[in-house]
């Protein structure tokens, strides 16, 4: 099968949405003899930081020499990057796995989603390759999500909770911490962001509930903070840690993923040069990413009111109050109103594009909810060209590409 019919199947079978739930999952994986059970699992939760918080501890643990996988989601730069150990996944052990993965399912008549179909493919692959330890990251929620279709973990980590995927989750931030807080097994460790105190109480209630070791993030252990759009750097108890992966919300994922290693460290024995190199070394794309420079052009993947609320806040701290040019593309099932509020006093000038996603939110559509609040806005059919009109236009400004990862691939190789 060529990666054109996987791309149809993959389709076909996603045609009928997300589908939350472990049944599916956990029959599968016993049918395939429990590969998940091969490898200490590390489950990351939360709304936003995910990717970047499984990405520091990835690459801690390879820096180690751990064989370590890592799952994210969604791809970034192309279909294969979600699946990783030292580097994604080739497309021919993809389309090897893929038969596999196609040829349980049918014979056994289960009826999986993409997400699932993937999640399988993944787990099965980090198997077969030994892997030694594998960073999941939760694709929806927590509770009924795919990645938790597993009997154990070794670390439970939460990142920020925000409202996102409401339709799925609940409408209010404590009824999503308590779907993200069910990733906790029994008698495990969590390591949790430092945040509002009603969430915390419902990770304190889940943890009390299946006997886990709650840790909560202490966000005043760094000092000497510098943030800048190439690096953040800052000292953690007895360590100077510098990061590529930039922003002021960068620095608490950072933090957070220490967090975890500490709870870790001394049954993985990673040295202080482990997590020195592991961090300066981690690298996610679309993470406040400089991808071009005369004029700077920064792809940030914020997508939800507490992402551009981290990305305004990386702004102000990197451009102080500089007026930036906005190249923006949002899902039409996202809050992108709230949005517009947070982000439309740091805009020089917006310039709106159609996402790559049947979801997207058409740019004129989009283009008019933004002049409510702004006269200096453009759309533009697709991300090139709107970044293209950005960059001829405003030749002395910075531009920022936001509100959906959904075009990274095509900005990506575009720029």
């Amino acid at each position: 099968m060529n990666s054109e019919l996987i791309y149809e199947y993959l389709d076909k079978i996603g045609r009928d949405g997300y589908k939350l739930g472990l049944d599916r999952m956990q029959k599968t994986l016993k049918i395939l003899g429990n590969p998940e059970k091969s490898f200490k699992i590390i489950h990351v939760a939360g709304t936003n930081g995910k990717g970047s918080t499984s990405t520091f501890i990835y690459q801690t643990l390879k820096e180690h020499g751990y064989k370590t996988g890592l799952f994210t989601s969604p791809h970034i730069i192309n279909f294969y990057d979600r699946i990783k150990i030292d580097k994604e996944i080739s497309e021919e052990d993809f389309m090897r796995i893929f038969e596999i993965i196609k040829d349980t399912i049918e014979k056994n008549d289960i009826k999986v989603s993409t997400f699932e179909f993937i999640t399988l493919c993944a787990i099965y692959y980090f198997a077969e390759q030994k892997c030694e330890y594998v960073v999941l990251e939760v694709g929806m929620g927590g509770r009924l999500d795919a990645t938790n279709a597993t009997d154990e973990t070794l670390l439970s980590v939460i990142t920020k909770i925000g409202l996102d995927h409401q339709e799925y989750l609940g409408n209010t931030l404590e009824e999503i911490a308590y779907e993200k807080a069910c990733i906790m097994k029994q008698n495990g460790r969590c390591v949790v962001y430092d945040q509002q105190e009603s969430v915390l109480d419902v990770f304190r209630e889940v943890a009390e509930e299946r006997n886990n070791k709650l840790y909560i993030c202490d966000f005043d252990e760094a000092k000497n903070i510098e943030i800048n759009a190439t690096h953040n750097s800052f000292d953690w108890k007895n360590l100077h840690i510098e990061t590529r992966l930039v922003g002021r919300y960068q620095l608490f994922n950072a933090q957070l993923a220490l967090t975890a290693i500490d709870v870790l460290r001394d049954e993985l024995d990673l040295s202080d040069e482990d997590i020195i190199n592991g961090f300066k070394n981690a690298y996610i794309p679309a993470r406040f990413d400089v991808i071009r420079h005369n004029p700077t052009v920064i792809y940030d993947g914020g997508h939800n009111a507490d992402g551009v609320k981290a990305l305004k806040s990386s702004i102000e701290s990197v451009f102080g109050d500089k007026k930036i040019v906005f190249v923006y593309g949002v899902l039409k099932d996202k809050d992108y109103n709230d949005e517009i509020k947070l982000i439309h006093e740091n805009a020089k000038a917006f310039v709106t594009f159609t996402p790559d996603s049947p979801r997207a939110l058409k740019a004129e559509d989009l283009k008019k909810q933004i002049e409510v609040y702004s006269d200096n806005v453009v759309a533009k059919s697709n991300v090139n060209d709107a970044v293209d009109y950005a960059i001829e236009h405003f030749k002395d400004d910075v531009i920022i590409i936001f509100g959906t990862l959904y075009s990274a691939e095509q900005a990506y190789e575009h720029l």
